[in-house]
């Protein structure tokens, strides 16, 4: 490994160390959501390709945020890879057939945006399976907007969006635990070991 790497492996592994990185994920995933209703709200056009340029900054998000926990935890959740293949994999194939619909004309620039849009939200949302509250959160923001996309008109749509991003941020910010959604918590996440630490442990 040359010392260029060398350095560039030592700088991710620094920032990933960093005792807010989960913060730091979750607001610029926040941000990059919000970033997309506007663009949307200005250019279904735009807002389509936004969409599909920033898939791969959501996936890169999720591996860092698991990396920065095994870190912390020396522990590491089994089978991640996998799962992250599998959900943002599927995606990927999701994404690209919207991309064949809208080339062949079968939609429009408004659809596309809305249907990526939605993909996105799903897949944020399965990955919650494994990485916990923020990513559901997120999920549960992208469907929110992209529903308020459809049904309201621009104007309301807006508002309402401000109210559930600052909603959503202050939640994933806020709450510490999984019990205000005890159906998706896995069985272990409050099973703590001799170290302290849950034995599956459980993401804030």
């Amino acid at each position: 490994m040359s010392a260029i790497d060398q350095t560039k492996n030592q700088g991710i592994k620094n920032i990933l160390h960093h005792p807010n990185i989960d913060e730091y994920i979750f607001i610029s995933l926040i941000a990059a959501s919000f970033i997309g209703e506007l663009i949307m709200k200005a250019s279904l056009l735009f807002g389509f390709f936004y969409w599909l340029s920033i898939t791969p900054f959501f996936f890169i998000s999720s591996i860092l945020s698991e990396k920065a926990k095994s870190i912390r935890t020396g522990r590491e959740t089994a089978n991640l890879v996998k799962y992250e293949i599998f959900y943002w994999g599927s995606a990927f194939v999701a994404v690209i057939l919207v991309v064949l619909l809208w080339d062949t004309e079968r939609i429009g620039p408004s659809e596309a945006s809305i249907f990526v849009h939605i993909i996105l939200a799903h897949t944020m949302f399965l990955t919650g399976i494994v990485l916990g509250l923020r990513f559901y959160l997120i999920g549960i923001l992208l469907f929110s907007t992209a529903i308020l996309s459809i049904t309201t008109q621009f104007s309301i749509s807006f508002s309402l969006d401000l109210v559930i991003i600052v909603l959503v941020t202050w939640l994933g910010l806020k709450v510490k635990t999984q019990f205000i959604l005890p159906i998706f918590k896995r069985t272990t996440d409050f099973t703590k070991s001799r170290d302290g630490y849950p034995e599956n442990e459980r993401r804030s």
